[in-house]
């Protein structure tokens, strides 16, 4: 991990780290309801839906992010720098569909679908899917600010067995604004092993490089949805998952 995609991130995780101190008021969505309309409470935005088999019974299950229509103004202070930064509390909710036709409530998340932090940062939620396979995709993307000479993309991959939601896998790529080089890495918690892929281009041929690296781990218990709390918190491998 360079130092400026380390300064970048942490100036990201140093926000939102006082952003997630703000004391705000959430929801306590619904144990059960017949549509997500039913559920999600009045006057809040839905940003993402998306419906599949989580957990193999055969029956569609849905999960949604949604924004509440209160917003908070923020004191950013970074060091450098001071400003405010307008945002609205997120929360995610995911269901399982029952033979009824009724959607029973799983998990609700008040602080996993992270919003801006900083003023000039992009939109970072990016949508989620249910797979094929049942599991459950969340994109993120990082840009903190427009004079940023680096952005990242991050994939986080859940899959429901032991009764929670657990990451089984996790990608994070990295492009330099100016030179275009990449690097990205693939974490298989299943497998144990990252797999680190990087290219560079020559500043005077132009010619592209390319490198691959797998490292093993070993990892006693699979983190979750409700015990990584929040994306980037958790430092794996140099990583911040």
């Amino acid at each position: 991990m360079t130092y400026l995609k380390t300064h970048i991130l942490g100036m990201f995780l140093l926000a939102h780290g006082l952003y997630a101190q703000i004391d705000s008021n959430y929801p306590e969505l619904a144990a059960k309801g017949v549509s997500i309309e039913e559920i999600i409470p009045m006057g809040w935005q839905l940003l993402s839906e998306t419906r599949g088999d989580l957990n193999g019974d055969g029956l569609a299950d849905v999960v949604f992010a949604i924004q509440s229509p209160i917003q908070e103004t923020i004191e950013y202070h970074d060091g450098y720098e001071s400003d405010t930064v307008h945002t609205n509390p997120r929360v995610l909710g995911i269901y399982f569909g029952k033979k009824n036709g009724k959607l029973n409530k799983i998990l609700q998340s008040n602080s996993f679908i992270i919003n801006r932090s900083t003023p000039a940062m992009d939109e970072p939620f990016k949508g989620m899917q249910i797979l094929p396979s049942g599991q459950l995709q969340i994109n993120f993307y990082i840009w903190s600010c427009r004079e940023c000479t680096s952005w990242s993309s991050h994939e986080y991959r859940f899959k429901y067995q032991n009764k929670a939601f657990e990451l089984v896998s996790y990608r994070e790529s990295t492009t330099q604004r100016i030179s275009e080089d990449e690097t990205s890495y693939q974490v298989d918690f299943q497998k144990g092993t990252v797999t680190i892929f990087s290219s560079e281009s020559d500043e005077e041929t132009n010619e592209q490089t390319s490198d691959k690296q797998i490292i093993k781990f070993e990892l006693p218990q699979l983190q979750s949805i409700k015990s990584l709390k929040e994306p980037f918190q958790w430092l794996f491998q140099n990583l911040h998952i």
